[in-house]
């Protein structure tokens, strides 16, 4: 499905921070089919991701960094007004916002728990252009230590608000006037104390295992098998730069 509009308040474009491009661009083309242009918002070092011709993320070389990271951007109107917030209610900021040429600002934030995330304003960019397709950005999940300051955080930030608990694992969806735009997962037991809090990247796949598979054979690490939860079966996987993210076969 062709996507050309994202509401303020609802994440719209995801991007990879890279300390090898070269490896990454082979690794999520073979694995999701992604053709890569150059020069995405003008930066040399950054590279649009397209599905079928469409953007579905970005890919930006990052000096300096030893892992790979994925970064979760929601859409804003007004991303120097955004970032005021966000320090007003005790979020940072880490960098921006900053202007990609004609495609738009960003900025680089941080929630109250130091959780990363970005704000995107756009210009002639309006974000991931296909949704519900293999290979497309599926959404982003927040996986938090602490539920009742996540809601307070992103609730006055965004207006977000959270669903009902559901599953095992109680998770809950974030809502925007009545639409469900991402999740928020309380820290599972299983996973390590060691590990932060952050925003999860899903991406749309049509069989999580045998995409997990291939994903290995590509050079990734399985962090968790295809597991069924309330929303289809994901696999949770770190490519070969390190970059943590998770594919999702929808059960609709």
């Amino acid at each position: 499905m062709d996507i050309d509009f994202h509401e303020d308040g609802a994440p719209a474009w995801v991007e990879l921070s890279t300390p090898d491009a070269e490896v990454s661009t082979r690794f999520y083309g073979q694995l999701f089919g992604w053709t890569f242009a150059d020069g995405f918002g003008g930066q040399p070092r950054s590279q649009s991701a397209e599905l079928g011709g469409r953007p579905a993320a970005a890919v930006t070389a990052t000096p300096g960094v030893q892992r790979g990271s994925w970064t979760t951007f929601v859409n804003v109107t007004d991303a120097a007004k955004a970032v005021e917030k966000i320090t007003e209610v005790g979020g940072s900021v880490l960098s921006g916002p900053r202007s990609l040429g004609t495609a738009g600002r960003s900025a680089a934030v941080a929630d109250h728990a130091g959780t990363r995330f970005g704000l995107w304003e756009a210009g002639e960019h309006h974000g991931f252009g296909v949704a519900g397709e293999s290979g497309a950005f599926h959404g982003g999940e927040l996986i938090t230590d602490d539920v009742d300051a996540s809601a307070a955080f992103y609730g006055q930030v965004f207006g977000w608000t959270l669903g009902e608990p559901y599953g095992p694992l109680n998770r809950r969806d974030w809502q925007l006037g009545g639409r469900s735009v991402s999740v928020l997962l309380p820290r599972p037991p299983a996973m390590p104390a060691e590990i932060p809090p952050y925003w999860d990247a899903y991406f749309t796949v049509a069989d999580a295992a045998r995409t997990a598979d291939a994903a290995v054979r590509l050079g990734a690490t399985a962090l968790m098998p295809a597991t069924a939860t309330e929303h289809g079966v994901i696999a949770v996987l770190s490519d070969p730069t390190g970059a943590v993210f998770t594919v999702l076969a929808p059960t609709h």
